[in-house]
């Protein structure tokens, strides 16, 4: 009967060892989200300044700039 009770205790003990993991694994996959949604947005900004500079290069190139500068 002793036995059962140390084995029980040790795993007690290595349940709340493992709720700790858990609970810093949630906390990291959190800031991980946090930071991923941030490289998105970033990505996105920087997409649509390529778009905007290839417009800008194609209107150069046919002419439309030119057009603009008259109005």
């Amino acid at each position: 009967m002793e036995q059962l009770k140390e084995n029980v205790t040790k795993l007690k003990w290595r349940v709340d060892g493992h709720d700790a993991d858990i609970l810093e694994l949630k906390d990291t996959s959190s800031e991980l989200r946090t930071t991923l949604n941030a490289i998105t947005k970033n990505l996105q900004q920087i997409k649509w300044i390529a778009i905007g500079a290839g417009l800008f290069l194609f209107a150069d190139q046919v002419g439309l700039t030119s057009v603009l500068k008259l109005l």
